[in-house]
């Protein structure tokens, strides 16, 4: 018997809480028995959430609080008040340049961690990063990166966009830098401040799979795309910035997000959730399977596929600990992930 860290009973903060992860990692803790204080920008706008859980869940509290700036020094003290874990899943999606977004991401990241110091109870915390902070997807190109690497690419590219490049891969390095650069800063941080709790990273690549309420959340974060095939968008330019890469399903990520919390002798480490590779190609000729009477768009010529090879070991073990024989299948996401558009 594994031990724990921490006790089902025990408070966790989740930032975040109401986006396509933090709602996973939410629901995920508990059903294992652990109380959830979730972060939101507006507590009206979430309060669909309160009513969720509370009608799923009978014998834990699910609560939300409000932290409008996750930049803002401070902002975190009174949401992990009690709180015996921190998972850090806050981030920001939207457009902006390189110096207006990743700053922000960043200081979240550190806020999160300082926050956390002050209060004796926190014993763990997991942030959320990023495949994009590790490495940018390049198809058919045999890649090979490990728990020491980093985007450097994106961080160079994000602060300074080559002008031959195309103009939509530019948020997607700013989204890396941010990713990369937090994380980054987040591992200094403990290294020369030594806070009493032990630090992990999560490292998803695309998330797929079940939305807990789309018509409160619709299809946010990397749903977008797969909904955008479902619906015959334009494949072809979306296969030409959303390159061959790996997925996860979204409950199997918030799976490992809460394994790297709750387990003693994961300490220190970067868990790389990755389950399977995609193209836009194999999206369709599942589509094509699950939906036969339905009209799909042709297949994108000369689209690739991502080869790289992958550290994603310690992720299964953790997901198996968690009940899991292993790794949701991309059938399966998409499925869960479309039966209410069909």
């Amino acid at each position: 018997m594994l031990d724990l860290a921490l006790q089902p009973g025990a408070l966790v903060l989740v930032t975040g809480v109401n986006g396509l992860i933090g709602s996973h990692v939410a629901d995920q803790l508990l059903a294992r028995g652990y109380h959830v204080r979730g972060t939101v920008r507006d507590v009206t706008k979430a309060d669909w959430m309160n009513e969720f859980f509370g009608s799923r869940y009978s014998n834990v509290k699910f609560e939300l609080i409000c932290v409008p700036d996750m930049s803002k020094e401070g902002c975190y003290d009174e949401a992990v008040k009690g709180t015996a874990g921190v998972i850090h899943v806050a981030s920001i999606l939207s457009g902006g340049t390189a110096d207006k977004v990743v700053p922000l991401v960043v200081a979240g990241g550190l806020n999160a961690l300082k926050s956390a110091a002050k209060e004796s109870s926190v014993q763990r915390v997991v942030y959320t990063s990023s495949s994009i902070a590790v490495r940018s997807a390049k198809p058919n190109v045999k890649l090979t990166f490990n728990e020491t690497s980093y985007n450097e690419e994106a961080i160079e590219k994000a602060w300074n966009f080559p002008a031959d490049e195309d103009e939509r891969f530019r948020a997607i390095y700013i989204y890396g830098a941010s990713k990369a650069q937090t994380e980054k800063e987040m591992w200094k941080w403990v290294k020369e401040n030594k806070p009493g709790f032990s630090f992990n990273t999560v490292i998803p690549n695309s998330n797929f799979g079940k939305i807990l309420r789309p018509d409160k959340q619709g299809y946010p974060s990397t749903t977008s795309w797969p909904k955008l095939v479902f619906e015959g968008g334009d494949v072809e330019s979306l296969a030409r910035w959303v390159l061959p890469q790996w997925f996860v399903d979204t409950a199997d990520n918030a799976r490992i997000h809460v394994a790297t919390l709750i387990y003693e002798d994961v300490k220190n480490e970067r868990i790389f959730a990755f389950a399977e590779t995609y193209n836009w190609n194999k999206v369709l000729r599942i589509y094509r399977t699950l939906y036969p009477d339905r009209k799909f768009v042709d297949d994108v010529a000369d689209h690739g596929d991502d080869i790289s090879t992958v550290p994603n070991g310690r992720a299964l073990e953790l997901l198996k600990r968690c009940g899991r024989d292993g790794w949701t299948a991309l059938e399966e996401s998409l499925k869960a992930l479309t039966e209410d558009l069909a």
